[in-house]
């Protein structure tokens, strides 16, 4: 008998496998962080192929997500399994004289994300990710107003890497997207080889995204700390200066990637 699945696990039915193909459907809540690094760990945490820009702008976002697939109704029907949070570190960069983003450390409470990040490229941790949630009515949480103050923190293995917070001022301009999620991510697909050959798969690669939306943005004054850890590197890119930050509902599809050899 044949064993059936986009991904592992294979199983007879083809049910057990944990990543459906795609698309896949993202739906959520961004709140971001602005930030400057020193310019030389930036450059440091680029893979061939990106160069820096030298300013050592970065940013930090947590973002509480809804997601689907095409393939699977089980994914958007089980909340536990479609829905989750996430913690990421970005800086920019040049590609072809462009500028692009990279991710170079990411945290997830979700284990579908998980299995779906590392098919993409990003390198994602198992953690736990905290949003503070708006409230539309009553006192028990902050209101998506001028004033509200909205934070994030991240931790694994029982220790707290991110501390971050955004304090809401004013609406952004309309149909401004935030820097944070307006460039497109390359990441470096990575599977070694256990038999002790060269790496099955290395390449630069970025999603294919269409239906992209930004709505809701708002800016205002933020702050952010990364705190250290023996299992991480990201306090090397501490920020030397924030320069903002903002919440706002943010959507899009994944059809496949642009892979570079």
């Amino acid at each position: 008998m044949s064993l059936h699945g986009w991904s592992l696990p294979l199983s007879p039915g083809g049910t057990a496998s944990l990543v459906p193909p795609p698309p896949w459907h993202f739906s959520g809540e961004a709140l971001g962080i602005d930030f400057r690094a020193d310019p030389d760990a930036v450059a440091a945490v680029l893979p061939d192929g990106l160069e820096p820009l030298g300013d050592g702008s970065c940013s930090f976002v947590f973002c509480d997500w809804s997601s689907s697939a095409d393939a699977d109704p089980r994914t958007i029907a089980d909340p536990a399994r479609g829905q989750y949070r996430e913690a990421y570190l970005s800086v920019n960069a040049l590609l072809d004289g462009k500028k692009v983003a990279r991710v170079p450390y990411i945290w997830v409470d979700n284990d579908l994300s998980f299995a779906r990040g590392h098919i993409q490229g990003f390198p994602k941790k198992m953690g736990e990710v905290a949003i503070t949630r708006a409230v539309r009515v009553g006192r028990g949480g902050p209101k998506v107003e001028a004033g509200g103050r909205f934070v994030g923190h991240a931790s694994s293995l029982g220790r707290r890497l991110v501390h971050g917070s955004v304090t809401l001022t004013a609406p952004a301009d309309e149909g401004f997207v935030p820097r944070a999620l307006r460039l497109p991510v390359w990441h470096t697909r990575h599977l070694p080889d256990l038999a002790g050959g060269p790496p099955l798969v290395h390449d630069l690669a970025r999603n294919l995204v269409t239906g992209f939306e930004c709505a809701e943005v708002w800016e205002g004054d933020a702050e952010l700390e990364l705190l250290a850890s023996p299992f991480e590197e990201h306090t090397a890119l501490a920020p030397l200066e924030v320069t903002g930050g903002f919440r706002c509902a943010v959507a899009f599809t994944i059809t496949g990637a642009e892979v570079r050899a």
